[in-house]
């Protein structure tokens, strides 16, 4: 919530170098390895994930920030513990225990911090 006449947030110029390397590596990617349905499925969703952690880097605000910190950092675990390993074949299970624990913690870690932590 930003006051009248307050200036909105500026982005970062390190924000702009970061995409820059992304879109050179996915490029880089498609050249060496095509253009599929997959790639294009996962680097949408990539994109997005990056569009939303900026987002949420630059409007929200405390406690709110750290939730959503949480929430997109399970959402990333889900994708490496969980998707990742179904669609390489291997066991569902190990991965969804795994992505649960940490998930669960980070929840408990928040909720704790944003409980003794000052404003």
């Amino acid at each position: 919530m930003i006051a009248d006449g307050a200036p909105g947030p500026r982005p970062k110029r390190w924000r702009y170098a970061v995409w820059l390397a992304a879109v050179v590596l996915f490029l880089l990617n498609f050249l060496r390895l095509g253009i599929d349905l997959f790639s294009i499925a996962l680097t949408a969703i990539v994109v997005a994930l990056g569009f939303a952690i900026d987002h949420v880097e630059t409007y929200s605000r405390r406690p709110l920030k750290n939730f959503l910190r949480v929430v997109l950092a399970s959402f990333a675990l889900a994708l490496v513990l969980i998707v990742m390993p179904v669609m390489m074949g291997a066991g569902l299970w190990i991965g969804l225990i795994l992505w649960t624990a940490l998930s669960g913690a980070a929840l408990v870690w928040c909720v704790y911090y944003e409980r003794t932590e000052l404003l």
